[in-house]
C-alpha cells in the first residue's frame, strides 16, 4: 500500500515508521484551580519515554487522568508543570493546531452538515495534501466504512460515528497519532475487527500511537507497552507480559486479568529458609518465591485464577489449602470452580480444563506454583519480593 502527498508527491510506504516520532513525557502535572474550590490535581508527574513507532496504552478506571494526560499531549488541555517533547520539539506551550498529532476522539466531533467523505476530506484539503480522495478511500476501505462515505453524520450509529472519527486520524497520517476509548462504541464482532486493523495499520505506517482505555482486553492486545493508572500516577509500565505476569503492586495485579486475581489474608512462615503463607484457618499453606518477607508477618497474598490447581480429595502433607466447592461455571472451553476456604469469607477461583466437572461441596486441595504466589504489603499494596 501507498498514498502520496505534498507537493512533490513524495510516497508513503509501508515501511514509513522512519516519519514516527519519540515522545517524551517528563514530570507531567495537571491541576485544576477555581474560585472558591479546593485545587484538584488530576495528573501527578507522569514521567513516560515512548519509543518512535511504539503504541502505548494508557490503562485505567474512570477518572485516573488517562484521558488529561491525552488532552495535554494534544493540546486540548494547559500543562500545569512538566514537559512534553515530541521527537527533540518541546511542545507543551504549542497550540494544537502547530503540534502535529493526529486525534481521535470518544465524543467523534464530527461536522453535522458535511458527508462522512467530505468530514474525512476536510483537514487534508485544509492543508493542501496531493492524493487527499485515495487516502480516504484507502482507509474506509481497511476501516470497512465505504458504505457510509456519502451519508451525513445524523444518519450513522454511535459506533459508526467512533469508527468514522478513528478513520480521520488515521488518515492524516501523523508521526504522533492520539486515540481516546477508539473502539467503546462499536459491537463486539466490529471491535474485534477494528482493532485487528487498527494494530495493522499502526504497524504498516509507523505511527507512534497512545491509546486511551479503559478495555484491559483491549490494552493488553493492542500495546507494546502499557501504562496502567489510578489517581493520576502510573503505578506501572512494562509490556503486556511484565504487568500481568510481574505486577508491581495490588492495584495493579487487581485491575490487570480476568478473571480476577485472587486476594487472600495470609500470614507468614519461614521453614527451611523457604516462605510459606498460611491461609484460612487452619487449612494449609501456598509457598511463596518472595524472599523480602519476616516470619510471622500478615500479608495479602494474590494468586491469579489460571495458576491455581484443583486437586480433588482432602490435604494431607506438603503445600496446598483444603478448601471445597461452592459452585462451578462450565463455560466450554474451561470450567470456574469457587471454592470456599474454612476461615475466609472470600470463595477462591480456579479455571479448569473444559473436561474437569466439579460438583458442590465436593472437597479439593488448591495449590500453585510458588513463583506464581505473589505477595503484598497489607497497608498499601506494594509488592512484596
Amino acid at each position: 500500500m501507498s498514498f502520496t502527498r505534498g507537493r512533490d508527491a513524495a510516497t508513503i510506504t509501508t515501511d514509513s515508521a522512519a516519519g514516527a516520532q519519540s515522545l517524551t513525557l517528563d514530570s507531567l502535572v495537571k491541576t485544576y484551580a477555581a474560585r472558591g474550590r479546593e485545587e484538584f490535581t488530576a495528573v501527578k508527574g507522569i514521567d513516560l519515554a515512548i519509543e518512535p513507532g511504539e503504541l502505548v496504552a494508557l490503562l485505567g478506571p474512570s477518572g485516573c487522568g488517562k484521558t488529561t494526560t491525552l488532552r495535554m499531549i494534544a493540546g486540548l488541555e494547559t500543562v500545569t508543570s512538566g514537559s512534553i517533547t515530541i521527537g527533540d520539539r518541546e511542545i507543551s506551550d504549542l497550540p494544537a493546531a502547530k503540534r502535529g498529532v493526529g486525534v481521535g476522539f470518544e465524543s467523534y466531533a464530527l461536522y453535522p452538515p458535511m458527508s462522512i467523505r467530505e468530514n474525512l476530506l476536510y483537514g487534508l484539503k485544509a492543508r493542501k495534501v496531493a492524493g487527499a480522495e485515495q487516502m480516504v478511500d484507502s482507509i474506509a476501505a481497511r476501516l470497512e466504512m465505504e458504505d457510509l462515505l456519502s451519508l451525513r453524520p445524523a444518519a450513522l450509529s454511535s459506533g459508526q460515528k467512533q469508527r468514522v472519527a478513528l478513520a480521520r486520524a488515521l488518515v492524516r497520517n501523523p508521526p504522533v497519532l492520539l486515540l481516546d476509548e477508539p473502539l467503546s462504541h462499536l459491537d463486539a464482532s466490529a471491535r474485534n475487527r477494528v482493532r485487528r486493523e487498527l494494530k495493522v495499520l499502526q504497524r504498516e505506517f509507523g505511527y507512534t500511537t497512545i491509546v486511551v482505555t479503559h478495555d484491559q482486553v483491549e490494552a493488553l492486545s493492542l500495546a507494546d507497552r502499557l501504562a496502567v493508572m489510578a489517581n493520576g500516577v502510573v503505578q506501572q509500565f512494562g509490556t503486556p507480559d511484565e504487568v500481568f505476569d510481574d505486577p508491581a503492586n495490588l492495584f495493579v495485579a487487581q485491575f490487570v486479568g480476568e478473571p480476577q486475581i485472587n486476594v487472600l489474608p495470609g500470614v507468614v512462615r519461614i521453614v527451611d529458609g523457604r516462605t510459606r503463607v498460611e491461609i484460612g484457618s487452619g487449612a494449609g499453606y501456598l509457598e511463596s518465591s518472595a524472599s523480602s518477607v519476616r516470619n510471622g508477618e500478615s500479608v495479602t497474598v494474590g494468586v491469579r485464577p489460571q495458576d491455581c490447581s484443583l486437586a480433588r480429595g482432602t490435604r494431607e502433607d506438603g503445600a496446598g489449602v483444603g478448601a471445597e466447592v461452592a459452585w462451578f461455571e462450565h463455560l466450554l472451553e474451561f470450567g470456574l470452580t469457587t471454592s470456599t476456604v474454612r476461615g475466609m469469607e472470600e470463595g477462591i477461583v480456579t479455571v479448569t480444563p473444559a473436561q474437569d466437572i466439579h460438583e458442590a461441596e465436593e472437597r479439593v486441595v488448591l495449590t500453585a506454583s510458588p513463583e506464581r504466589v505473589y505477595l503484598f504489603d497489607t497497608d498499601n499494596g506494594d509488592r512484596l519480593r
